[in-house]
This record gives structure tokens, C-alpha cells and sequence, in this order.
């Protein structure tokens, strides 16, 4: 497997390309990142951008081992207004035009969120027919939009998650498996047997379930409570070998000295 840093443990005011200098320097082979929605390498930004981030990736040596599909969370796929259902497919056009650009198989998408005035049952509706929506532009640059389980009330098992993608059943759609996401609902342990080929990446980040459903759980990726060698195993057990991601909030404290700590956890997780 390879190990791979998201763009969002580094601290906001560092640049792009420091963030791809410490990455390099801390031994990553990887960094995951995404379009911003105003500024450098952003959705409106010019083509030199993208040029310039490739550079990046060559000059450095980190590769870009993945993207975010855009900021779903802030345009859920599943909202009730149109237009913020709309405003999020081109942003998910465009990140998969970036992404086929600098060489990018896989965009992380959270497909939408369960609210109030959005039950589960239309929430799971809109955002298979927003996937199917884009297939044609995931075919034409080869490009796979990797679902992942977070906490937007909807995919809390795995056995939905595989009945979810199994319904689009298209090759370019798979799962994106953040093993730290659902340990107050579930075992990360119990999802790869299930997933099996249709993981395309993985997210890793610790948690404390004494915290139970609140975001205070998430912790320094080998503290928490969560059985590493089970979830690297089951991982192993289905033939997984692509893209490990740490994301964990950036330190308040020193932040080099934090990205090459979380660097020498990635090994000691990769190593059992």
C-alpha cells in the first residue's frame, strides 16, 4: 500500500507548494487534494494553475494520489433546491476534468446528506441519479467517483453503502472507505469483506468511542480505541494495495514537526 497525506492536515496558511515540499519532506508519496472555491487552483481559476500544481507533483516527487470532487457538504447533491443540486454537478465536472489533467483516477465524492426536509429515501434517490448524471463525463477522461462514508446520515453500514453502488453498477463508480468515520455505528474491521474490489481508496484517522457520536472522537490516528491490525488485515484480505490517506485536523502546535509524526504513525499502521 501507499502512503498519502490529505491536503487538509496541513494549517490553512500554508501554501500549496509548501504543503507539497513538508509532504516530500516527511517521506509521504502522496498528497490529496481539491479544487478551492476561490484563488489558486481553484474551480474558476485558469488552465497555468493546474500546470502549475502538476509541476508541483513532478519537482516534489509526491504524486497527487487523489481529489475531492468538490465541497459537497457546502452543495449537497441532495439538497431540495435545484440550483445548489446543479451548482454542484459543475463543480464535480470540473474537478473531473482537473483530476483526468494531472493524471487523477479517483475524486472522493460525498454523495449528499439526510436532513430534515430531505429523507432518506429521496436523499438516496437524488444522489444515484446525480452519479449517473456525470458517468458520461467519468467514461469519456476515465475517471472514478469514489463514494465515502461520512457522517451525513445516510451509508452507515457497508452493507448500504454496496447495495448503493451495486444499483448504479457502473465500473466507474466504487466506494472511497474512511476507516475512522463510522466506529461509533459500526466495526471498520466488518466493511472491506463486504466492499471487497468496489474500496478504491482509503481514508485512516484515529477514534475514541468513548466520545460516541461527536466529532471530539477524532483523535491522533494510533490513539482511539480502533483495532489497526484487524482493519489492515481485512484490507489485505480482499487484495486492497492502492492509496492509505491520513486526514486529521491540522496541529494548533508546531506543524512541521506534527505532518512528520503523522508520517511515522502512517508507517507504523502500514508495517502491521
Amino acid at each position: 500500500m501507499k502512503k498519502a497525506i490529505m491536503n487538509g492536515c496541513f494549517p490553512s496558511s500554508m501554501s500549496l507548494p509548501e504543503r507539497f515540499e513538508l509532504a516530500a519532506e516527511a517521506g509521504f508519496q502522496g498528497i490529496e487534494i481539491g479544487l478551492a472555491q476561490q484563488g489558486f487552483f481553484s474551480f474558476e481559476g485558469p488552465a497555468g494553475d493546474v500546470q502549475e500544481v502538476a509541476a508541483l507533483a513532478r519537482k516534489t516527487g509526491v504524486a497527487i494520489s487523489g481529489m475531492l470532487a468538490g465541497p459537497m457538504w457546502q452543495f449537497p447533491p441532495t439538497a431540495n433546491d435545484g440550483a445548489v443540486r446543479e451548482q454542484a454537478k459543475r463543480m464535480v465536472r470540473r474537478s473531473i476534468e482537473v483530476a483526468a489533467d494531472l493524471g487523477v483516477d479517483t475524486l472522493l465524492l460525498v454523495p449528499g446528506k439526510v436532513e430534515a426536509e430531505v429523507p432518506y429515501g429521496v436523499a438516496w434517490e437524488r444522489a444515484q441519479q446525480f452519479i449517473r448524471d456525470l458517468l458520461p463525463d467519468c467514461e469519456r477522461h476515465r475517471v472514478t467517483l469514489a463514494v465515502e462514508n461520512v457522517w451525513n446520515k445516510m451509508l452507515y453500514t457497508p452493507m448500504e453503502m454496496k447495495l448503493f453502488i451495486d444499483q448504479i453498477g457502473h465500473p466507474l463508480v466504487g466506494a472511497y472507505f474512511d476507516a475512522g468515520n463510522h466506529v461509533p455505528f459500526t466495526w471498520p474491521e466488518h466493511w472491506p469483506p463486504v466492499l471487497g474490489e468496489r474500496i478504491k481508496r482509503v481514508h485512516v484517522k484515529g477514534f475514541n468511542s468513548k466520545a460516541g457520536y461527536s466529532f471530539t472522537g477524532f483523535v491522533r490516528l494510533l490513539d482511539g480505541d480502533i483495532d489497526w491490525k484487524k482493519v489492515m488485515d481485512a484490507l489485505r484480505g480482499i487484495g486492497y494495495d492502492g492509496w492509505v490517506t491520513i486526514e486529521i485536523g491540522a496541529s494548533r502546535g508546531d506543524p512541521r514537526r506534527s505532518i512528520h509524526e503523522y508520517s511515522a504513525d502512517m508507517d507504523t499502521l502500514l508495517a502491521l
